[in-house]
């Protein structure tokens, strides 16, 4: 059985999107991972209930805040140097939220050459105003297997550094070992 290759790039392009969300996912459970670990290192009062309904901006932004935090808290070794680097995260994984957002709330249209989809169109319905020349901005692209794992393979560097952070905080535990700053 031969597959019509443009039957198997509309597959590899549903798939690429699945692992889209499955990595996205990870990030958002890493950060509330982080938070919880903050929270309640010795994991007292289990399963935690903070961070449970925060949108993921929300959860990003305080988580970020949670971790500078305990670094100005604590004299960490290299914790300035840790607390700049999980804050560079931030506009990072919120510019990731807002890909996924484009991506999975808007429209696709099937594009057919020879009665058969050889693509899509990935076209947001809100309409934007360009703010200098007031001409409308409409978001629209082509969408396909390759140019989403780009997207996954961009932020895969800020995902490892988010549980390498992850990491850092289990080694620093427990944080009363290291004295606290004035």
């Amino acid at each position: 059985m031969t597959v019509d290759p443009s039957q198997q790039s509309i597959e590899l392009t549903y798939q690429s999107i699945g692992e889209f969300i499955v990595g996205f996912q990870w990030v958002e459970d890493m950060y509330r991972q982080i938070g919880w670990f903050i929270i309640d290192p010795e994991r007292t009062s289990w399963p935690p209930m903070q961070l449970r309904k925060e949108s993921n901006e929300r959860l990003i932004d305080r988580v970020t805040e949670m971790f500078v935090d305990l670094t100005r808290l604590y004299d960490f070794p290299d914790g300035a140097e840790r607390a700049s680097a999980f804050a560079e995260l931030r506009p990072r994984f919120h510019a990731l939220r807002n890909y996924r957002n484009r991506l999975l709330h808007s429209t696709f249209v099937e594009i057919k050459a020879g009665g058969e989809v050889a693509g899509y169109l990935r076209s947001n319905p809100r309409i934007g105003v360009d703010p200098d020349s007031g001409e409308l901005i409409y978001d629209r692209e082509i969408v396909s297997a390759e140019g989403i794992r780009s997207k996954i393979r961009e932020y895969a560097l800020n995902a490892a550094d988010l549980g390498n952070h992850y990491l850092q905080l289990i080694h620093w535990s427990p944080f009363e070992r290291f004295s606290r700053k004035a």
